[in-house]
Order: structure tokens, then sequence, then C-alpha cells
């Protein structure tokens, strides 16, 4: 196997899970990853070609200094060296060699930092794999599998791809909510509520309109903070990482569904982006069950326990509409997951 080839395939898939490529210097890519606190920076590089440590160290503190934009306080390096030499057999002796002589002594003073990390693989060509050295871990959020080609492209959702999106469409919806409450406070009042908040008997004089006009209105200052903070974190980070069409998708669809079953079963008068919301948690959940994918600092545990709890929360105040919390959960993570199910696995099947 050449090092081109090992940097074209491997760039692929990084940029297919959320890395971005970062500026090069001396011939060798950067791939970085931002998930707060924590910015992941991967560094290719050839065992031929040795990386010169003032450059390197350079680099290190460049991106380190960065930290703060990205929202982040630790950097972890992880330095993979492509290696035509050293298999399985003679991994020892050649991994000692060159990371005690080269890697450990030329960059020693880097972890000094606190804050600096710096993680040392190696790719055997010969047998397409990682080897770790003694004292290096085996395993850095998934990262390792992208790098485990054959279980990688076994798996099912090996082809789902996460973008990194400005989260513009996340921004005009909280504009549009602010708007429309202040029209509501200021002008329209109880009378635009009536005729535009969803409620059974509104459905069932046809007016379905209800069920998405609904999710964009608020009365309470407090209820209006409420939504539009979680969507600028939940929604935000949705966006990022799925496609435009799909998050406007998701964010109607769960907000209609979650309207739908609160008129049906709550049946009282209702208004508010809550239900649109947990759609959007619940597919971002989605993302995490099959990818993987840890959002700011969320895996997908952590994004069911929210759910389950906030849940929990609302059924402790009448005024909460937690039905429509309920099924807009259950619609985002299912229909994100079908979605994903169907367009992966029946594009690997065309593929095969």
């Amino acid at each position: 196997m050449y090092y081109n080839f090992f940097v074209n395939k491997t760039s692929s898939i990084l940029l297919d899970n959320g890395f971005y490529k970062g500026p090069e210097y001396n011939g060798e890519q950067w791939y970085l990853k931002i998930m707060p606190p924590v910015l992941y920076a991967i560094h290719i590089t050839d065992s031929n070609n040795y990386t010169q440590d003032s450059k390197y160290i350079s680099y290190i503190n460049s991106l380190y200094e960065k930290l703060k934009d990205c929202r982040c306080e630790n950097l972890v390096c992880l330095n993979i060296n492509f290696s035509i030499d050293i298999t399985s057999k003679n991994e020892k002796e050649f991994a000692y060699n060159y990371f005690s002589n080269y890697f450990y002594n030329s960059f020693s003073n880097l972890d000094v930092n606190p804050n600096i990390h710096n993680v040392y693989w190696i790719f055997s060509a010969d047998e397409e794999r990682l080897l770790f050295p003694k004292g290096q871990p085996t395993k850095l959020k998934g990262i390792e599998l992208y790098f485990n080609w054959k279980k990688y492209e076994k798996s099912e959702t090996s082809s789902i791809k996460i973008y990194d999106n400005k989260p513009y469409i996340t921004y005009a919806v909280i504009v549009i909510n602010v708007l429309i409450w202040a029209y509501i406070n200021l002008k329209g009042g109880e009378n635009f509520i009536y005729n535009f908040g969803t409620s059974r008997q509104g459905l069932l004089s046809g007016q379905v309109y209800r069920l998405i006009t609904a999710v964009f209105m608020h009365q309470e200052l407090g209820h209006l903070f409420f939504n539009c903070f979680s969507l600028y974190i939940f929604g935000r980070e949705t966006e990022r990482i799925l496609s435009r069409f799909n998050f406007v998708v998701i964010y109607l669809l769960t907000g209609f569904l979650a309207s739908l079953f609160s008129a049906l079963i709550g049946g009282s008068l209702a208004i508010g982006a809550s239900g649109a919301i947990f759609g959007v948690i619940g597919a971002l959940a989605a993302v995490s069950r099959m990818k993987a994918y840890e959002a700011q600092l969320m895996d997908y545990f952590t994004l069911v326990l929210y759910i389950a709890v906030s849940i929990l929360i609302g059924f402790s105040d009448p005024r909460i509409d937690n039905t429509a919390h309920v099924f807009g959960a259950l619609s985002g993570f299912i229909s994100q997951y079908l979605y994903f199910k169907y367009k992966y696995s029946h594009k690997n099947n065309e593929q095969k």
C-alpha cells in the first residue's frame, strides 16, 4: 500500500465523520474536529519523512491558541504514523526505537501543558491495521474504527455523512419565534392564538395548518426564552451535522406530529416549539446511536437521559404539554433512524 492511497482513503472517512481539513505543513495533513470541550487533531505522517519537531510544536501551539474560539479547553493530538516496515511481528522493536528516540524525546516538552494530550499510533501498511505502542490508548472516541477499514466498511452506517453546516436555519427559526411572540403581545393577543394555536376543535374543523403554525407561537416570555435557548443548543448541533433539508424536514415533521397528538390526546388549545425541539433532540440521539457520534459531550445515553428527565419533570406541571414532548422525541428518533436505515442500507446494496 502506498502512502498517498492511505491518506486519500483515510481523508474520505474522516471527512464523512465530521472532521475537516486543517492547514497543511511540510506535506503532512491535519484533520480537526471540534467537540467541546475538546479539539481533536489527527496528524498523518509517513515514517520515511520525519516531522520537524519545531514545526510540529509551532503548529500545535497555534491550535492551542485557538481553543477558546472553538469553545474548547483541551487539545488532543492523535499522531498516525504510516509505516511499510512495522508489522505485528516486529512492532515492539520498531515502535520502541521510533517513539522513544523520536517522538517522546523530541516532543516531550509538549506534555508539560496539561491541556495538550498527545497520542501515537502506527498504521501498518503491510497488515492494513493500527498498531498501538506500549502505553498508548487503543480506543479514542471511536476514531480507531476509521483506520480499521474492513470493520468500518462492513458497518451498516459507514456511509452516513456528517456535515459541518453553519446553523443559519436554527437562527432563522429563533428570530421567527421572537417576532411572532412580539406580534402576539403587542397586537395579536388572544385572538391570534385562538385562530392559529393547536386544538382538537380546530383540527376537526379541517384547520390542519394549526399543526404547523402553533409550533412558531409563544405567549409568555419565559416559555419563549426556554424554547429558544433549547433550540440554540440542540438545533445548532443537529443542523450542523445533518443536511439542511434533513433538518428542516425533521423540525416541521416532528412539530406537526407533536401538535397532532397533543390535539388528539390533550384536546386543549396549545402553542409552542417544544414538540419540534424534542423532535430535533430525538433525531440527534438517532445520529448518536447509529454513528457513535458525540454531540457537545452528549453521547446517546446522555441525550436519552435528558429526554427522559425532561418528560418526567413535565408531568409535575399541568401547564406543560407533555404529550407534545413525548411524541416529538419519539417521532424525531424513529423518523431519523428509519431514514438513515433506508437511505444508507439502500445505497450500500446498490454498491454491492
